[in-house]
């Protein structure tokens, strides 16, 4: 079973992270928009286009969702409530051996009840991901990149910092991936499109913080959101555009 220290800590961790995806997505989660819907993409619709208000039809290419991080953190919750189960089981086992210690009935106890504190959250968040996943997406026109519903139609306003979720290229400042770019579970970027009274929202105070300034930081808008589009997709189409990268 191992001792309640290792339990405690390895909970610990997996909830930590679990809360900071969870920071991250509430974030960049989007206000529900009253407009008028568009049709339901393709696959083809990656290479599809609207026409603008002046008549003029712009290309739009559509990022492919991903399930991946969704997935993942299922897998991790369904894992940790499996363990949840087996140590329930093994307490009950425990508890009918008259010659067994009671303290270890107590830290099965206490590694079941660590599984279930983690495994909840996760299983959670992994549908809270697929719902995401499969009602966003991340679009690239000829001049900005832009977070949608999955018919295309618009998000509405940031729930963060106001303005809509559509960025220009040469606005850019950084992009980036966390933890790297072969395991990404959020996707960076930073703009100085954003009204610079907002910059400092969030995150942002420490992005834009003297110290992050003189070690080579550029100041400007943070934005962090989930890997739940194909992230060697989004990198292709930042460098596509020119997005700046320090």
């Amino acid at each position: 079973v191992g001792s309640a220290h290792e339990v405690m800590a390895r909970t610990a961790v997996l909830t930590l992270s679990l809360l900071s995806l969870l920071s991250c997505s509430w974030a960049f989660q989007p206000r529900l928009a009253t407009f008028g819907k568009a049709p339901l993409p393709t696959p083809a619709c990656r290479g599809r286009g609207t026409r603008g208000a002046a008549g003029v039809v712009a290309a739009i290419e559509v990022v492919e969702p991903s399930y991946n991080l969704a997935l993942g953190s299922f897998v991790i919750g369904a894992g940790l409530l499996t363990e949840a189960k087996l140590l329930a089981d093994r307490q009950v086992y425990l508890a009918a051996q008259p010659e067994v210690d009671t303290k270890r009935i107590g830290i099965a106890n206490i590694a079941k009840i660590g599984s279930l504190i983690g495994g909840v959250p996760f299983a959670l968040f992994g549908l809270f991901l697929a719902y995401q996943t499969t009602t966003l997406r991340f679009t690239f026109d000829d001049s900005s990149f832009s977070l949608v519903k999955a018919d295309l139609s618009t998000t509405g306003e940031n729930v963060v910092v106001g303005g809509e979720n559509k960025w220009a290229y040469d606005k850019f400042v950084n992009y980036d991936f966390f933890p790297s770019e072969s395991f990404p579970i959020l996707v960076y970027f930073k703009e100085t499109q954003t009204p610079q009274d907002q910059w400092n929202v969030g995150p942002g105070e420490q992005a834009n913080s003297p110290e992050a300034i003189a070690k080579g930081a550029k100041p400007g808008q943070v934005h962090f959101f989930p890997a739940i589009a194909n992230v060697a997709q989004i990198k292709a189409d930042f460098v596509k555009h020119d997005c700046a990268k320090l």
